[in-house]
């Protein structure tokens, strides 16, 4: 796939809808607004992965990071602002160490992508399409599959259970 100018425009919108939250996550002392930017970071995720043509991955990402892990941290912070009435809020802590990490990380990141990236070749087949893998989930794995989401069941309804209960415990 050649990258015309349409392209380059739409992938620098993609990355900007998911680096600029990232970066604004870090300096949020807003829980709740936190939340919302993490969702933004997590649609430009998705977004990036349509442009890669891994549609199965972009719907992966929504389903499970939006739709699962963001939807029980905003259960977890509306539960916990409910029992204080007092607002939550995270400080920034360890900039340095973090910031060194970051880079450290990119960097690696940067050096093994440049090593090892080799593009896929015309002739080659890709065996890793929506099709197959929906075939796999809703064929060989259906059984894994439908545990996975009985236990996610039973954790969101011990999370309720436990958040609404009205018994304090004695320190």
């Amino acid at each position: 796939m050649t990258m015309t100018i349409p392209l380059l425009i739409f992938f620098g919108i993609f990355t900007s809808l998911t680096i600029f939250p990232a970066i604004a996550l870090l300096w949020q002392k807003n829980l709740i607004a936190s939340a919302f930017l993490l969702l933004s970071s997590f649609m430009g995720i998705a977004a990036l992965f349509l442009f890669c043509g891994a549609e199965f991955l972009a719907v992966t990402q929504i389903l499970i990071y939006v739709g699962g892990i963001l939807t029980l941290i905003l259960f977890g912070i509306l539960i916990t602002k409910r029992r204080d009435a007092r607002s939550l809020s995270s400080g920034v802590q360890n900039k340095k160490s973090g910031a060194l990490i970051t880079l450290s990380v990119f960097s690696l990141l940067i050096y093994l992508v440049h090593t090892e990236f080799k593009p896929i070749r015309k002739g080659s087949s890709v065996a890793a399409s929506s099709h197959i893998i929906g075939y796999g989930i809703m064929g060989d794995y259906v059984l894994p599959f439908e545990i996975a989401g009985l236990l996610l069941l039973i954790v969101l309804v011990g999370v309720l259970a436990l958040a609404s209960s009205t018994k304090q415990v004695e320190r």
